[in-house]
């Protein structure tokens, strides 16, 4: 039973050797049998302080809801050293009273007498329709925190015309693993050869460091364009303009490569720069025009070059002696622009823009998911 000690530790210490910070993974409940029962109030439970903040299920650049939580927790809770909690999610479909259970650990560091706040969250995908929601957080000094909500799922009117790339009254982890990716479309659109320039930037310009949700986002939108645009061959580029380096290139690029991008895109640290970039002050220039060149000149070339990713802070123009001629068939350029969120607004041309419009490229702004879908269906036309 759930009220035993010893199965309660058990699930604290595995959980926190497992899984690592702020992943919150999908558990075969066969696994934690034993601590189904933690979700109803106990005789002798411990109250762990906590304020636990639902959020709002919301479309993302994957075309899938993303939901979850946040949580504020005092660190005088955690005085001292080797403390460590868990979390453990039950998500249930209303329409299959099946549920999903999603778990999460974490070891702390020594934390001294204080009266901070720590905080963290969690998330997890959702198809539409309707879920309960039960979460515990349990600690290494056997208190507990609960928290119950109903979470409704469903696309506004402007996402109307968007398809949910997963099933409905459906639950997956954010890593997608052993996600059943949704048949994609047939339609009479040709198969077209894809090279794919991903800006490895903050989505918010202000920013000097690329955030996990930064990096989810990207790694979104390089998902949907795989999973609807009828492709032959990706190759993938990432590049850095403030660092002036290419991450990351794959000339026969697939969706299991994705974890490499993640890794690529997670070594990036913009509050350090090199002595070499500080030197060059054109190298973004010459990066960016250098990478535009390549395409132009591989063999077969790309039937489109599309630049992925937020809006650069180099409001720089290419010079147009650094793009060179284009012989024989030609890529067609696009740049897909994304500024999320209905305030951000793309004041001056960045370098991007520029550099794409030299070769007689066009710009889409993307503010949300539904003008992303429309993005990658204007993609397929020539």
């Amino acid at each position: 039973m759930c009220d035993n000690k010893g199965v309660r530790h058990a699930l604290i210490l595995a959980l926190t050797i497992c899984v690592p910070c702020a992943a919150q993974v999908i558990v075969n409940p066969i696994h934690i049998q034993s601590m189904i029962g933690i979700f109803d109030p106990q005789p002798g439970d411990r109250e762990l302080r906590c304020e636990v903040t639902p959020i709002h299920p919301a479309l993302n650049f994957g075309f899938r809801f993303q939901a979850g939580y946040r949580v504020t927790v005092s660190a005088s809770q955690f005085a001292g050293k080797g403390h460590a909690w868990s979390v453990l999610v039950r998500v249930t479909p209303l329409v299959s009273s099946k549920p999903v259970y999603l778990v999460s650990g974490q070891r702390l560091a020594e934390i001294p007498k204080t009266t901070m706040q720590l905080q963290f969250g969690g998330g997890y995908l959702l198809g539409e329709g309707a879920y309960d929601v039960n979460w515990v957080m349990l600690d290494d000094q056997e208190r507990i925190c609960r928290k119950t909500w109903r979470v409704d799922v469903h696309r506004s009117h402007a996402e109307h015309s968007v398809k949910v790339a997963m099933p409905p009254d459906t639950v997956w982890d954010v890593s997608l693993r052993g996600a059943r990716l949704l048949p994609r479309n047939t339609d009479d659109a040709a198969s077209i050869r894809l090279s794919i320039l991903l800006n490895a930037a903050p989505l918010f310009a202000r920013r000097t460091r690329i955030r996990p949700g930064d990096i989810g986002t990207l790694i979104s939108a390089v998902s949907s364009l795989l999973e609807r645009v009828p492709v032959r061959r990706v190759r993938l580029v990432v590049f850095n303009l403030e660092q002036q380096k290419e991450l990351y290139r794959n000339g026969n690029f697939m969706l299991k490569n994705m974890p490499d991008v993640a890794q690529a895109m997670n070594s990036i640290d913009l509050n350090t720069v090199d002595y070499e970039v500080l030197k060059n002050r054109g190298g973004h220039v010459d990066l960016l025009a250098g990478l535009i060149n390549q395409e132009i000149h591989e063999n077969p070339p790309s039937d489109v070059v599309l630049c992925l990713g937020p809006m650069s802070r180099f409001t720089d123009r290419v010079p147009t002696d650094l793009i060179e001629k284009q012989s024989g068939p030609a890529p067609r350029f696009v740049n897909v622009e994304l500024l999320p969120g209905p305030f951000m607004q793309s004041t001056l041309p960045d370098i991007i823009r520029n550099a794409v419009s030299r070769v007689g490229g066009r710009t889409m702004l993307v503010h949300t998911p539904g003008e992303f879908a429309r993005a990658i269906e204007r993609l397929e036309k020539p």
